[in-house]
């Protein structure tokens, strides 16, 4: 066996693939392997996009992180607004981490990109608590998630790739769903008003 195979090495690059295998040996064994040509489908353009999405997402968590941290602390202690930013940060590393397996699968290459440092405190206004500060932070962030997925699903669709738009209807759906719910929030907040209690009494209350 092991003879056989090397038979087949030596036909097929007898002098430019001029050999007994011609041309077939030419296919057999290129002389250049693309990691893209194994995923033709997958467009450069779909590539650098869905990388910028996954920099947002990463993004996003980062934002949350710092939310969390804020509500977190002793001087604030809204402990589940704080439960509530933790969980979001959770979740949008886990988007990033599952779109970059897909741009993976589809033979694309993961870029990760610079972070700025996220807003660490949400300071109240004269009509606004804290709380409303953040959680209106955060409905602007999820609305900017949701304008990202557009792109790259018109994207996909400029490149006639029905699989990706597919892929990232999941995550529209999942995204009006997060905008609709801190919509809500924020609009309990703006009832709430910016006195101390009130906000405190709304966290106590407050289901994520």
């Amino acid at each position: 066996m092991k003879q056989s195979v090397l038979a087949i090495v030596a036909l097929a690059g007898a002098v430019e693939g001029k050999g007994v295998l011609g041309e077939m040996g030419k296919n057999l064994f290129p002389e250049k392997t693309s990691s893209r040509s194994r995923h033709s489908t997958w467009h450069t353009e779909t590539e650098a996009i869905l990388n910028d999405h996954i920099a947002l997402e990463m993004a996003a968590s980062y934002q949350y992180s710092a939310m969390y941290a804020y509500f977190a602390r002793d001087t604030v202690n809204l402990k589940h607004s704080a439960e509530f930013f933790a969980e979001n940060a959770a979740e949008e590393f886990g988007h990033a981490k599952k779109l970059m397996d897909y741009q993976i699968k589809r033979g694309g290459k993961v870029v990760l990109k610079p972070l700025d440092a996220p807003v660490h405190t949400f300071e109240a206004t004269d009509d606004k608590s804290d709380a409303r500060v953040a959680f209106e932070s955060a409905l602007a962030l999820e609305k900017r998630v949701f304008d990202s997925l557009l792109a790259v699903h018109a994207m996909c669709g400029k490149h006639s790739d029905p699989q990706c738009q597919d892929h990232i209807d999941d995550y529209l759906e999942e995204q009006i769903d997060a905008i609709d719910k801190l919509a809500r929030h924020v609009a309990d907040l703006d009832r709430v008003g910016n006195d101390g209690h009130p906000v405190w009494v709304w966290d106590e209350e407050f289901s994520s």
